[in-house]
């Protein structure tokens, strides 16, 4: 028995439903990102997330700029100062440096793990929203339009608007 290689296969049946207009038809993609932006469920768990972390960042954007006048401050005055001097200076923004990455590592660890549970709660309904303009357009095929290695996407086959709009729909 002769077997057939995959990429043949996958360009027969290709062929075979493109002849027949399927393609064109029958898939639609989603950009699934733009869901969790734009869609009410996916605004009501970025406000979370904003009341949850917003506070919590402002002082690392507020010792980034300090710790960038510290390097500045240093690069300016240098020719003034001591061997000494400057290597204390330079061990002093270097302790600062290393706190704050440590801090604000452990902050982007916590907010990871907040997206990814508020984006959980959202994923049920972001999946029946797909399903249901799915069915209603007769989409035999649905992808997720940032994954993958697809290089070309018809707008007429996005979907991802009406998917905000069964998602709204739904959760009213």
């Amino acid at each position: 028995m002769k077997r057939i290689p995959a990429l043949a296969l996958a360009a027969g049946l290709l062929a075979a439903l493109s002849a027949g207009g399927a393609i064109a038809e029958g898939i639609g993609y989603v950009d699934m990102q733009q869901v969790l932006q734009e869609s009410e469920l996916g605004k009501a768990a970025q406000a979370r997330l904003d009341e949850r972390f917003g506070d919590r960042q402002q002082p690392f954007a507020e010792e980034e700029m300090a710790i960038r006048r510290l390097q500045q401050n240093l690069e300016r005055d240098k020719p003034l100062m001591s061997r000494a001097q400057v290597e204390k200076k330079e061990q002093e923004i270097k302790e600062r440096i290393e706190k704050f990455e440590k801090q604000a590592t452990e902050l982007q660890k916590e907010l990871v793990q907040a997206q990814q549970e508020e984006g959980a709660k959202i994923l049920p309904a972001a999946r029946e929203a797909v399903d249901d303009v799915a069915e209603k357009r007769k989409l035999t095929i649905v992808f997720e339009a940032s994954q993958g290695n697809i290089l070309y996407l018809d707008e007429d086959a996005d979907i991802t608007s009406a998917v905000i709009a069964a998602m709204d729909k739904a959760s009213k």
